[in-house]
């Protein structure tokens, strides 16, 4: 019988789904020395927010296939896995409207002050409420750092807010950008007159620390940023100082760089900036779907058939 490690607990409607066809081997912990050990006889991996290293793989004989949980799989050495020929599969569409909706959320709160004024609130400090005006998005204009689907998603959902969308993505579809009303545009253009900039981008080499120090200068001093993709495209000790001086207004931000964050981020302590600990995805439908998908694609492969989100598909050719 096929052997599936999971480095993580997934949902338990997608353990009973991968018990009917497979042996599950359930981790303890995400260190690299422990997944090696408990998972060297293992068919296929399944992680969360582990890492899987090429070096790792080379300690795992067996191993045909590592599922992502999830859309982005820079966790997984990927050019390792297919130069061993190993299959990487994701759940590209599980998520989309779990993030695209908690970056809308950290949008509005960060235009009504919603965790300062509650604070405030409860403080006692009624009389708060007329020390810092909201803000309405109607008329405002929102930036689209990338436009793949989570951020199509995120233009979908502001349309009836009378926002401006303008988006940046090198690789952005001029057809469904006139679909959603987005106006696709440089970044240069887009960083200039955004009031909310939104970051949808992937994370690599070429969007590491993207938004840097210059980013974060040429910015509005009213505009606020947010971001639900991964923490090192932002240069957290940059933000830090943008928001220190009032270059911008504020930031939501659901990941950092490192993960989990240090308890003495600096960021943590400014009224300008909420928070959420990397949950924008962790819905309750969103987390069914990540498990399921990413399950139905090790049972695919390891049954013979064709998966339907191979990251890797050189692999199957």
């Amino acid at each position: 019988m096929k052997k599936v490690f999971l480095t993580e607990k997934i949902h338990k409607d997608a353990v009973a789904f991968l018990q009917e066809h497979a042996e599950v081997v359930q981790g303890e912990s995400t260190d690299a020395a422990y997944i090696v050990e408990h998972a060297a006889e293992c068919d296929a991996i399944l992680v969360r927010s582990a890492k899987i290293t090429g070096e790792m793989m080379a300690q795992l004989p067996n191993l045909k296939v590592a599922a992502k949980h999830g859309i982005g799989v820079d966790n997984i050495d990927v050019a390792a896995a297919t130069e061993k020929g190993i299959l990487v599969v994701n759940a590209p569409f599980s998520n989309l409207n779990a993030v695209a909706e908690h970056s809308l959320m950290l949008i509005l709160a960060l235009a009504k002050h919603t965790v300062l004024m509650d604070r405030k609130t409860r403080e006692g400090s009624f009389a708060y409420r007329n020390s810092l005006p909201n803000l309405e998005l109607k008329g405002k204009t929102l930036g689209l750092l990338g436009f793949g689907r989570i951020a199509r998603m995120l233009a979908e959902k502001v349309s009836g807010l009378g926002m401006r969308v303008l988006a940046s993505d090198p690789y952005g579809d001029p057809a469904l950008a006139r679909e959603l009303s987005t106006e696709l545009v440089s970044q240069d253009v887009l960083v200039a007159e955004s009031d909310f900039i939104s970051i949808h981008v992937p994370l690599m080499e070429s969007t590491n620390k993207m938004v840097n120090a210059e980013f974060l200068s040429k910015m509005k001093k009213t505009a606020c940023i947010v971001n639900a993709s991964r923490g090192p495209v932002v240069d957290e000790e940059a933000l830090c100082e943008a928001l220190k001086n009032g270059e911008i207004a504020g930031a939501g931000l659901d990941v950092f760089d490192p993960e989990p964050p240090k308890d003495d981020n600096p960021l943590f302590e400014m009224d300008n900036v909420i928070v959420s600990p990397h949950n924008a995805a962790l819905t309750e439908e969103a987390l069914l779907a990540m498990a399921m998908d990413s399950s139905t694609g090790i049972i695919d492969y390891l049954e013979g058939r064709r998966p339907e989100f191979p990251v890797n598909p050189k692999v199957l050719d």
